[in-house]
């Protein structure tokens, strides 16, 4: 059976070679005060002794480690991952790595992850607060410890001192529905997700607000919003929804391009004909709503350009100095709608 090998440290070198700790550490950072045959010796052994460096203890003597906390609400969400491609994208441009942690949903696990992150692992934070984040005491803690915060998407207040990147879901909602009563629909279905979460109330709000500037009847029985925050789940929520309503919807508006999708599978397995019977319109507009068939119009959300919106706002967080206040900076994102099969 094979045994596990040591991992070689500065120590060990500094033995090989009879000097000090000290004198390996600085030859392996090219200090000109170690004489050039020495720094080579050092180097040549460090190889051969396959020698790796500590990550966490350099970032400890620099104060850096070029890497990014990213912290979202799950993992299996389309948006989120979309969002983490953007920074990704971004932050390898500029030499940064990221790391990413989900909160699960929960208020305890999102504070828990951002102490994680303020012990030195990363340079900064993107954080997606979740629907129970009712109190920014966690985050505000960080920031005033000096590490630069970006927060995007669900963002229930202003947090001083942490840029902001978002959309105006209250009226990209509005403009959909709008389309829909513009094409004749009055009994208009809203599918959306827990009340607590701020993204899902503005696009409710959204809803509310064409319904009654058109002076459309606003029926409750139509008016659906998922507990769930299991894929499997939200299906069978929207099943139910479906089977267990009297009023017969013409358009149905949703608030994800999951929940969109789920809905026409719903309607067209219990015999409704899309478009012609029942418009659907999704929100996202993350892939899947253009190969299902038919295809789904959707609200586009810029995933990926939040992404690297967000990158590039913490970046430019570290390369400010450390003696100047942060002036906050709020950045919204334009949606558009993307007419398809469904409507």
């Amino acid at each position: 059976m094979p045994f596990k090998k040591r991992r070689v440290k500065l120590e060990d070198i500094a033995r090989k070679l009879n000097i000090s700790i000290a004198t390996v550490s600085r030859a392996l950072d090219e200090n000109p005060r170690v004489k050039v045959s020495t720094r080579i010796k050092v180097f040549e052994t460090a190889q051969a002794m396959g020698y790796m460096p500590n990550q966490i203890a350099k970032s400890l003597s620099s104060g850096k480690t070029n890497i990014i906390g990213v912290i979202i609400p799950r993992y299996d969400e389309p948006f989120f991952i979309e969002v983490c491609r953007g920074i990704d994208r971004y932050a390898r441009n500029h030499n940064y790595k990221i790391l990413i942690s989900s909160s699960r949903n929960s208020f305890e696990f999102e504070r828990e992850n951002l102490i994680s992150f303020e012990r030195g692992i990363v340079d900064g934070i993107i954080l997606s607060p979740t629907h129970e984040t009712e109190t920014f005491t966690h985050i505000k803690s960080i920031i005033n410890k000096g590490i630069p915060v970006v927060l995007f998407d669900n963002i229930k207040e202003e947090v001083a001192g942490a840029d902001h990147v978002l959309i105006d879901d209250d009226k990209a909602s509005f403009s959909a529905v709008e389309f829909l009563i513009k094409k004749g629909k009055k009994q208009i279905a809203f599918i959306g997700g827990i009340k607590e979460k701020r993204v899902f109330q503005d696009r409710f709000k959204g809803y509310l607000d064409a319904m009654k500037k058109y002076n459309v009847t606003i029926h409750e029985e139509l008016i659906l919003h998922c507990n769930s925050l299991d894929r499997e789940y939200e299906d069978s929520e929207i099943q139910d929804f479906f089977k267990g309503i009297t009023i017969k919807p013409d358009a149905v508006f949703t608030c994800t391009d999951n929940y969109g999708l789920l809905t026409m599978k719903t309607l067209l397995k219990m015999g409704y004909k899309i478009p012609e019977e029942v418009a659907v319109i999704g929100f996202g507009d993350l892939g899947l709503g253009e190969v299902f068939v038919p295809s789904m119009t959707c609200v586009a959300q810029p995933s990926f350009e939040m992404g690297q919106k967000t990158a590039e706002l913490l970046i430019d967080q570290f390369n400010e100095p450390n003696d100047i206040d942060h002036h906050k900076k709020v950045i919204k994102l334009k949606t558009k709608l993307v007419l398809r099969d469904s409507t």
